[in-house]
């Protein structure tokens, strides 16, 4: 009996600094770049798994009196830092001076992913909720039609737009609403994707403010299809396999496309207001390299869940709006309708 209990004592100890292991590099996923080594981007990818994993083994640890528990709570608590990242309790937002920009960001899915309804019916919801939320600029990407004259025939309350659609027939991209004037606009195209950046400077009264709606790569997973292929007969770790493949692939692209965007943004000579779908977690390297110098609208007053992504939530959050340390964020949501396969950020940011 004695020799089953120190065996399992043994076998605990070796999951817990697997398990620890696996937490730690995931915090240090966020400083290295894809393009170096992709394997921690994993480990970053599934923080929020790991983490519960990990309380559960210090609960397992706590109840036998395991000294291993004390390698799980170390590497635990700078977990807590991250917290903001994901959940916010809801803490008062102060008042503060100057002028304020709303904005929208909103991945509307083509207009062809929400619940229920025709394309038709989606651009309506959509615009009918932007209309009710009034936003000063509205961010879309996977934006489905057919040009100017259709983006500005659907949302003709918004008499400035910046927009980069892709594609002959079934046109695809990203589009910049404003209600003021756009003084300059350009684009980011990556080589190899179907995903992009579009910037357009805004005149607003308080300052000229360049505005960046970023779609970056995406990983392109589909749980139907592996569903299906392991009905098909292909076995579970080798479909799991080919996904992670696929998705390493995808993590360098998404890096060189957030180290251009990046570049980019340093050298415009104005405040810029990064926003759109990253495709990507608060732990990870596109989420910390594009807030440096930058704050999280989220974390500076949102509530609640921060999951953007309506198939997994309450656990993705993939979109955002970043902007300079000198703004600040007096309002954050994330209204859960089911227009498309995200949910829209609207943030209100008062510049000084």
């Amino acid at each position: 009996m004695k020799r089953k209990f120190r065996l399992f004592g043994i076998i605990f100890r070796i999951v817990v600094i697997v398990a620890a292991a696996a937490l730690f590099i995931s915090y240090i996923s966020i400083f290295i770049s894809p393009s170096i080594s992709v394997i921690p981007h994993f480990f970053g990818l599934y923080f929020i798994p790991l983490v519960i994993i990990n309380i559960f083994l210090l609960l397992i640890a706590l109840i036998g009196r395991s000294n291993a528990g004390w390698i799980t709570l170390i590497l635990l608590l700078p977990s807590l830092l991250f917290t903001d990242m994901f959940i916010r309790w809801g803490n008062d937002v102060e008042e503060a001076n100057g002028h304020s920009l709303k904005i929208c960001t909103y991945n509307v899915g083509v207009f062809s992913l929400s619940r229920g309804g025709t394309m038709e019916q989606t651009v309506r919801n959509i615009r009918l909720f932007i209309e009710e939320h009034s936003p000063d600029i509205v961010c879309l990407q996977e934006y489905h039609g057919n040009g100017l004259s259709d983006i500005t025939s659907s949302f003709w309350q918004y008499p400035y737009v910046h927009h980069h659609l892709l594609g002959t027939r079934n046109m695809v991209g990203n589009v910049i609403l404003s209600r003021y004037p756009i003084i300059d606009s350009g684009k980011l195209l990556f080589e190899g994707s179907g995903n992009l950046c579009i910037y357009a400077d805004i005149s607003h009264p308080r300052a000229t403010i360049r505005i960046y709606n970023a779609h970056l790569e995406s990983h392109a997973i589909s749980f139907t299809t592996l569903i299906k292929n392991i009905r098909g007969g292909k076995e579970l770790s080798e479909k799991i396999y080919e996904v992670h493949d696929k998705m390493a692939t995808k993590f360098k692209k998404r890096a060189l496309q957030v180290d251009a965007i990046v570049e980019h943004c340093q050298k415009t000579p104005y405040p810029a207001i990064i926003c759109g779908d990253f495709n990507d977690t608060p732990m990870s390297y596109t989420y910390h390299s594009l807030t440096k110098n930058r704050k999280d609208s989220f974390e500076e007053s949102g509530k609640g869940f921060s999951a953007t992504y309506s198939v997994l939530w309450p656990l993705l959050r993939i979109d955002y709006i970043l902007y300079p340390q000198t703004f600040r964020s007096i309002s954050h949501i994330t209204p859960r309708v089911d227009y498309s396969d995200h949910y829209p950020v609207i943030s209100e940011i008062i510049i000084p």
